[in-house]
């Protein structure tokens, strides 16, 4: 069941007895803002850690104990031209109770997200400090992380100028600098008052007592409909590079390609092979010769986002082999774009994306995000058959076409003295 109850407020109910808990899942969506970034990350650890009814941590923590040990979290992801706040919780199946868990939840997230720990049009002054605290050292601690460091570095510089895509999806310390109780608590009633609302719940559920269980939701209607999702960079003739020098014994030599794909749409399944045949698995051509049989590597990969038409391809290397490296990864997608591979390795890399996918399905993480892009992008598979279908169909000429619409935009190389 979907509907929606007000305008930008919208109830996914997915009935099943596969699981023996029930997910409520509740997503908050906006436009991607570099100047909301950094207070949507800070503002998630704000409301996972009390409320006005949960006032520390610990009464917060004994009351998900009381309901049979419920998992509670708050999290958020860029999803293109969107930045979205989840709010999830799982609860043991009724079934399994001797008293109903799902009003109980339903409750307890109305009273984090609607009463949130705050006095005088701000949030508590201790909780605050304590929080941006510690979101300053997870961002200062990042430098110390050379993939993660470059794997940024690489994005900014292909995004280059669109801040909005280039700052990272949790935002930064000079952005948290300023950030005050009263400022961030002005944001959120920005939020709860404007942000598309996806609520989810998935387990051995009645839709109709669902949807009685949200219906009073202080939720008023939004002015704007689900937003747009898709973002696509313009590419540019030149590839830009960067080199930064930090101290470190192993280089990291990063690349960004931008990949010519539509949304879920006829292209998606052949881009997909194509960049899973390219990096993105054990089979996959990076893997077997740049770090196998040529030992140029201590990993090399890439990853698809498909939000943004992006392949990123992250490699750790002696500073030494960096030309090297780029010529076999120059090479390695040639391949794919000349046909340079077995049909058995094209059955076995389709054979290991469907696996993957066959066993999400068993998971209520990915029945519910499943649901949320199924609302978003109308091209999405609406199960696993559809799915395969589409991945079956996809032949060589395909796979060919999609790799060649794949074109280096940008090279980031972090490396240090200790590693050339």
């Amino acid at each position: 069941m979907r509907k929606e109850m007000k305008p930008g407020v919208w109830l996914i109910v997915l009935p099943t007895t596969q699981f023996k808990t029930t997910r409520i899942n509740v997503q908050f969506l906006a436009p991607l803002q570099r100047a909301t970034v950094t207070k949507r990350t800070l503002l998630t650890s704000l409301l996972e850690t009390n409320s006005a009814v949960y006032p520390t941590q610990a009464t917060l923590s004994a009351h998900l104990e009381s309901l049979y040990g419920a998992n509670f979290s708050i999290g958020m992801a860029r999803e293109g031209k969107l930045h979205r706040i989840g709010v999830t919780m799982s609860t043991v199946d009724d079934r399994f109770t001797d008293t109903p868990l799902l009003p109980q939840a339903a409750a307890f997230l109305r009273t984090i997200l609607f009463e949130p720990n705050m006095q005088a049009g701000r949030f508590d002054e201790a909780t605050f400090a304590r929080e941006k605290e510690n979101l300053d050292h997870y961002l200062a601690s990042l430098d110390d992380d050379r993939q993660t460091q470059a794997a940024l570095g690489v994005q900014q510089l292909y995004f280059g100028a669109d801040q909005d895509q280039a700052i990272p999806s949790f935002g930064t310390r000079e952005d948290l600098a300023s950030l005050t109780a009263s400022s961030l608590a002005a944001y959120y009633q920005e939020m709860m008052q404007h942000d598309q609302v996806v609520i989810t719940v998935l387990g051995d559920v009645d839709p109709k007592q669902v949807a009685a269980l949200f219906a009073d939701w202080p939720l008023d209607a939004r002015s704007q409909t689900v937003p747009a999702v898709a973002f696509d960079l313009p590419t540019h003739p030149d590839v830009l590079t960067q080199t930064t020098k930090v101290k470190a014994q192993q280089a990291k030599f990063d690349l960004a390609y931008h990949v010519e794909t539509d949304l879920m749409g006829p292209k998606y399944a052949a881009t997909l092979v194509a960049e899973e045949l390219f990096g993105g698995s054990s089979l996959s051509l990076l893997f077997t010769n740049v770090r196998e049989k040529a030992s140029l590597a201590y990993y090399a990969s890439s990853m698809f986002d498909d939000f943004r038409g992006l392949m990123l391809v992250q490699t750790g290397i002696e500073g030494k082999d960096r030309q090297q490296v780029a010529d076999l990864i120059r090479d390695q997608l040639a391949a794919v774009v000349n046909g340079d591979f077995s049909d058995a390795l094209l059955k076995a890399v389709k054979d290991g994306i469907l696996d993957h996918q066959r066993a999400a399905y068993d998971s209520p993480r990915f029945l519910t995000n499943q649901a949320l892009y199924q609302l978003l992008v109308p091209d999405a598979p609406q199960n696993f058959d559809e799915f395969a279908q589409r991945i079956k169909a996809v032949d060589r000429q395909a796979v060919q076409q999609a790799a060649a619409d794949m074109k280096l935009q940008a090279t980031y190389f972090l490396t240090g003295e200790d590693s050339e």
